[in-house]
């Protein structure tokens, strides 16, 4: 209970008291000047910071005080605050009390009944029983702006920041360093407090929270400037939006599935919704994304669009989160396309706690040298088969540029793995080529060459100007190559057909894969045919040294579909032929024959 004495002047002495009150009462009062009445406060110019003491309590409709008036107790009452900001007092009449302190308005009393010749030096004690309930405004940055009605706190006064809570809490784009409380005071005049609330947050001082007054009209300026340190302060406040809730956002751009979503507002790292939760919810970013020039547009309470420019590559290291920025209901995030592609920058991506699920399922194409090019659907680790049929594209790892090649069947000889491009489309529609050099992965161990493919990608192997056979030799030993080649060794040979040969393998070992030669073969050459892509065939005769080493020009290795014909020595070519004149005569001999051995029968008998 608040209470507030007040003591009217003394125009007589103590001693005649008695006789004051018995005239005062039983005779007609004389004539009494009445007192000036009190001069409005002074008008209360902006304040830059906070009062350092609490403003005395104003009275206004519906506050309950206990009027004590002495030496006449009869006129003691306890009085509510009508709407028009009067009491009704026996004898007095209508008093506006209106935005006064118990102070003034005891003052206000103890004048009206002197001036109406009621009472002499009347002593006014006011007491507030019942304070009415405080209607403030709240404007601006929170998230149910309008008039709230807010009762008293035991004893105390509501906070500023407690009206934030009743208000849903303050949004991302809040200004707490420029928070306005305007006042209104007796009269025209308006009270403006400056608030600083960041320094409540980050020092603990109470003296910005000061406790509000019926009227009170608390406004919430938008900040110019985004600090995602300050959001994250923010966001975990008391008085900020604190509830369960979900909030609707969008994600555009690189991402794996763009559009709108409904995240948890309080689902993210710390207990906040972040960008980076956000970029998850749709997929994760796509290998081409520019996470140094993300994008939030935010639209303020006042109408306002503000454009946030993100970088989160310093989230990849692990050493600054403070980029990852806290979202609020209605942003939108955009992520934009790298215009130039680095290999170490797509490599990065893949590590990222926001980039997209690498196991799932692609859809690609492989054209150019390969063994099956074509349209295919890659989920991570392969390993080709024969040269021609397509290896499995297993699970549990991440599609590259290698994997999709064995899935393909693998490379052919011929292919220029130097150059191979990596043709892709960004969100946008435009197109990029990335160019990689998978001899470096051969020859260095270069992994940033095995590029990550994303949805929609083409791979284009080259076919290469110049073979060099000990390139040709690392090549057929890749990963990317296919486990076996086809080849068709046909003639004189023990096991004549089609044979599966490692690649590179030399003509010698591809005879001998065969069983060797029979005893009719010409064991000193064989004829090489060979189906070259342009669609003309080579043909040649090499000598046979199974002493030769591998790449020799007279014992080469090997491609795909090559047919090695084996033919007859000379002795067997003449055998032939005597045999293919012989079989006709034995033909007619054997008419004659068979006449004189049933001759020979009827001789028997």
């Amino acid at each position: 209970m608040i209470k507030c004495h007040y003591a009217a002047k003394q125009y007589i002495s103590l001693t005649s008291l008695g006789l004051l009150v018995y005239g005062a009462i039983a005779l007609p009062s004389p004539s009494w000047a009445e007192n000036p009445t009190n001069n409005p406060p002074p008008h209360l110019s902006q304040l830059s910071a906070p009062p350092t003491q609490e403003a005395p309590y104003t009275l206004g409709a519906g506050d309950v005080i206990q009027v004590f008036i002495f030496p006449v107790e009869q006129y003691s009452s306890q009085q509510e605050v009508l709407v028009d900001g009067t009491v009704n007092l026996p004898q007095a009449g209508s008093i506006s009390v209106s935005g006064m302190t118990l102070e003034e308005a005891a003052r206000a009393i103890g004048d009206r009944y002197e001036s109406a010749r009621v009472l002499r030096n009347p002593r006014v004690t006011i007491s507030l029983i019942t304070p009415r309930p405080l209607r403030i405004g709240i404007s601006g940055e929170i998230n149910r702006p309008g008039s709230y009605t807010m009762a008293r706190e035991g004893s105390q006064f509501p906070t500023i920041t407690r009206a934030l809570q009743l208000a849903g809490g303050i949004t991302q784009a809040a200004d707490l360093r420029q928070v306005q409380l305007r006042r209104p005071q007796l009269g025209t005049s308006e009270q403006i407090i400056n608030l600083n609330l960041m320094e409540l947050l980050q020092t603990g001082s109470l003296s910005t929270d000061i406790r509000l007054r019926d009227g009170d009209v608390i406004y919430i300026p938008t900040t110019t400037e985004i600090d995602p340190e300050m959001g994250r302060q923010i966001a975990r406040a008391s008085f900020a939006n604190n509830e369960a809730s979900l909030i609707d956002i969008a994600v555009s751009g690189e991402v794996r599935r763009p559009g709108p979503y409904t995240i948890p507002s309080q689902g993210g790292p710390g207990g906040v919704a972040t960008i980076s939760q956000a970029i998850k919810q749709a997929g994760g970013i796509r290998l081409m994304a520019d996470i140094s020039r993300v994008q939030i547009r935010r639209l303020t309470n006042q109408g306002q669009e503000q454009i946030l420019e993100v970088n989160l590559e310093p989230i990849l290291d692990g050493d600054n989160l403070q980029q990852d920025i806290v979202l609020q209901n209605g942003d939108s995030i955009f992520i934009p396309a790298l215009e130039t592609a680095n290999l170490e920058q797509l490599s990065n991506r893949r590590a990222a706690s926001f980039a997209a699920d690498q196991s799932e399922p692609l859809n690609i194409a492989v054209i150019g040298q390969v063994f099956r090019p074509g349209p295919y659907t890659v989920t991570g680790t392969a390993r080709t088969g024969d040269a021609g049929v397509p290896g499995a594209a297993g699970g549990g790892s991440i599609p590259t540029v290698t994997r999709a090649i064995q899935v393909a069947g693998g490379v052919k000889p011929e292919a220029d793995i130097r150059q191979v491009e990596i043709r892709r489309s960004d969100s946008r529609g435009s197109r990029q080529v990335i160019t990689i050099n998978l001899w470096e992965l051969l020859q260095n161990g270069d992994a940033t060459q095995d590029t990550i493919l994303q949805e929609g990608d083409t791979v284009f192997v080259p076919t290469a100007t110049e073979i060099n056979p000990v390139e040709m030799g690392a090549i057929a030993n890749a990963s990317f190559s296919p486990n076996n080649i086809r080849v068709n060794v046909v003639g004189e040979v023990q096991r004549s057909g089609v044979v599966q040969i490692p690649p590179n393998t030399p003509l010698n070992e591809a005879i001998l894969t065969a069983g060797g030669f029979t005893s009719r073969a010409h064991q000193s050459s064989v004829e090489l045919i060979r189906f070259r892509p342009d669609g003309t065939v080579e043909q040649r005769r090499l000598p046979i040294d199974f002493t030769q080493g591998g790449n020799s020009p007279n014992n080469p290795p090997l491609q795909n579909n090559d047919v090695v014909i084996v033919g007859r020595s000379t002795l067997a070519s003449i055998s032939d032929t005597v045999d293919t004149i012989i079989t006709p005569l034995n033909r007619v001999r054997s008419l004659f024959v068979v006449p004189s051995a049933f001759i020979d029968i009827f001789r028997n008998y």
